[in-house]
């Protein structure tokens, strides 16, 4: 299921960026697709990883 890890990365973003949009696809059928995109660079992919970023990783990610 999506939406549990979906809102738990969320959480996870707005604690290191309060100013972070985070945008869902609430339009069936979903892919499972997850992307983080920093200034338009893609800077994470769950299609490349097949896995949802821990906290480390999301604090990596903001933090770069």
């Amino acid at each position: 299921n999506y939406g549990p890890e979906f809102d738990r990365v969320s959480k996870i973003i707005i604690k290191y960026n309060p100013k972070a949009i985070i945008k869902g696809n609430d339009i069936n059928p979903r892919s499972g697709a997850f992307e983080i995109t920093l200034n338009e660079k893609l800077v994470y992919s769950k299609f490349e990883t097949d896995s949802f970023p821990n906290e480390e990783q999301l604090k990596r990610i903001l933090n770069s």
